[in-house]
């Protein structure tokens, strides 16, 4: 008994948690300067380990902006463990956040800030509980990686060690640009460069564009989605129109900044080893009075017009921006901002569903830059010029990361988003002609009439390899396919406003499958309900007799819009409704066909 006794005299921590805390407070600088917060520990044994050793570390920490903030850990004796790396988005701080390796609310990196409550950091606590002596001058570490006037303040920090420390096996095998034991390689293979995927999203979704006679304004962001950081590196090499001059330069004989010669990073894991080598990336402008590089070309966002091409990029512009960064940094991540990062098939993906996540060590405005994985940049209004001639319509906005492709990443084909916008205040005269054309297909021939008819030119092509066919001041078009099967034919119709581009899909079918072929009848009334006119829109399958009524509530008809023989193809017709006469009320379309009666209801409103 009396040697229980003694045991409980001399380590009575082993068996009571006790808290250590600074609760100073502090602001934090916004320079990239590392604030200190010391924690001063005593009187608990020299040995911290799995028996007994850290539990915890609770903050709380306001600021206006949780991206911009790393926070670390160290102990006395210099093991540093990362809490969080820009992590929160533009939430509004730590507020009561514990980091333990059994949080209640999951991984620190992959939730939505503001925190509250307990999170697992994104590096073990454990790895302090290796025998180190805890005794001594602990400190926080806090920096604000982004040198802008986003503020904030330390409030307090209390470090807890008790006994049995929680054991999460998972967070002892880290992702860092130290360490590769826990990072994942694309191939599934243990041996691999782990590139950055850069893509792209307009950001402003509520009102995602501004527009001026001769501008428009547009957000955009710049994710990555992928294996790596995107991680650039200035050389103190600079430039003036190829002459080597010192960096220090301020401008150039032409009054622009020098460029300096820029590395992109690629770090490479093989197993728990982490390596990395340097590969040019071109040359970017530096600001002396910045002290950072801009990268040039990051952004293209233009006004285009849409073609047959599926690459948007193709597209025709009608207005050109473009965009050198101001600084590639982390202002914000996947999971704080819902949809912002989306995968390669338009998912939005959260930083849950991106391996790798938080890799990285570089971002800030610098020499040194880069856009973690996970993380993104924005930029809040990029101008896009519109010439003074240009037409108001129905047009696109292309935004492309990286168009030059300088750097090396995952995937080079997803770097753009598309955007519909229509323009309402520009000068142009005049307006894009209407889209869309009808189709009759008879046997191997198939007539195309557009909706174009005040066209300057047309092209059409036919979608089987044949040169496409020019047409001037008409609206009819005929080919001859030389086999059956599917084919997309496009309509590029061309007037002072630019082109406008339609396209339809036909089938040319064996004479034998026309001749026994159902009639198939797939129609469209619209709008509707109406108040001055009514269109029709149908496709035959197959050669019929066709009938197209309009009858009133009970059946009666009170209008023939049609009774003829028609060949395989697409149909419009339209109907004015006030030189019919037609008062407010219900009404139905009635098409017949040599196998098939249907109606259509509509509603005419005055």
């Amino acid at each position: 008994m009396k040697k229980l006794l003694t045991l409980l005299i001399l380590f009575p921590s082993l068996l009571f948690a006790q808290t250590f805390s600074n609760t100073t407070l502090t602001a934090v600088p916004n320079n990239q300067t590392d604030l200190f917060i010391p924690i001063v520990v005593q009187g608990l044994p020299n040995v911290i380990d799995s028996t007994f050793g850290i539990v915890s570390a609770c903050v709380d920490i306001s600021h206006q902006h949780m991206s911009d903030l790393k926070l670390r850990l160290r102990s006395p004796l210099g093991t540093e463990v990362m809490l969080s790396d820009q992590s929160g988005g533009g939430g509004s701080g730590y507020h009561s956040t514990c980091f333990e390796e059994n949080g209640s609310n999951g991984w620190i990196n992959t939730s939505a800030g503001p925190y509250t409550g307990s999170y697992i950091p994104q590096y073990s606590l454990n790895n302090f509980n290796t025998g180190e002596n805890p005794n001594g001058t602990w400190n926080l570490v806090i920096t604000d990686m982004f040198n802008f006037l986003d503020t904030g303040n330390f409030h307090s920090i209390n470090l807890t060690f008790a006994i049995n420390p929680p054991h999460n096996p998972v967070t002892l095998f880290v992702c860092n640009t130290s360490d590769a034991s826990g990072c994942s390689c694309p191939d599934g293979t243990q041996n691999c460069d782990l590139l950055p995927d850069m893509t792209a999203a307009c950001t402003n979704w509520i009102t995602p564009y501004t527009e001026t006679t001769g501008y428009l304004n547009v957000s955009t962001a710049t994710p990555n989605i992928g294996w790596g950081p995107l991680e650039i590196h200035g050389i103190d090499s600079c430039f003036c129109d190829g002459v080597l001059v010192p960096c220090s330069t301020a401008t150039c004989p032409n009054g622009d900044p020098p460029k300096q010669l820029v590395r992109q990073r690629i770090y490479h894991k093989n197993g728990s080893n982490m390596t990395y080598w340097d590969r040019a990336a071109g040359t970017m402008a530096y600001h002396p009075g910045h002290s950072h590089i801009h990268v040039d070309d990051w952004i293209w966002i233009d006004v285009r017009r849409k073609t047959g091409d599926p690459n948007p990029t193709h597209w025709p512009k009608t207005g050109i921006g473009s965009k050198q960064s101001f600084c590639l940094v982390n202002l914000g991540d996947c999971t704080t901002n819902i949809g912002v990062c989306r995968d390669d098939s338009g998912n939005t993906i959260t930083q849950a569903n991106i391996p790798n996540s938080n890799l990285g060590s570089v971002s800030g405005c610098s020499v040194d830059q880069g856009i973690y994985v996970g993380h993104y940049d924005t930029y809040g209004s990029i101008q896009v010029n519109i010439p003074p001639t240009a037409c108001n319509g129905d047009y696109f906005i292309v935004s492309i990361t990286d168009p030059l492709n300088a750097f090396l990443e995952q995937n080079d084909s997803n770097n753009w988003i598309v955007i519909p916008v229509t323009l309402t205040h520009q000068l142009g005269t005049g307006t894009f002609e209407p889209e869309g054309f009808i189709n009759q297909v008879s046997g191997a021939q198939v007539n195309c009439l557009s909706n174009s008819a005040t066209s300057d030119s047309m092209m059409w092509d036919w979608g089987d390899g044949s040169a496409p066919t020019m047409y001037y001041g008409s609206p009819v078009s005929v080919h001859i396919y030389s086999a059956q099967g599917t084919y997309i034919i496009g309509e590029y119709a061309y007037n002072q406003c630019g082109l406008t581009y339609s396209s339809d899909t036909i089938s040319i079918l064996p004479t034998s499958v026309n001749e026994v072929a159902k009639s198939i009848v797939s129609w469209n009334v619209y709008p509707n309900p109406a108040k001055d006119k009514i269109n029709i829109d149908y496709t035959l399958a197959n050669n019929s007799d066709v009938k197209i009524e309009i009858t009133d509530a009970v059946g009666r008809v009170i209008k023939d819009l049609s009774n003829a023989n028609q060949n395989v193809g697409k149909y419009h017709l339209s109907l004015n409704l006030d030189s019919e006469k037609m008062k407010q009320g219900i009404y139905f379309v009635r098409i017949s066909t040599n196998n098939k009666i249907a109606n259509e209801r509509f509603v005419v409103l005055k």
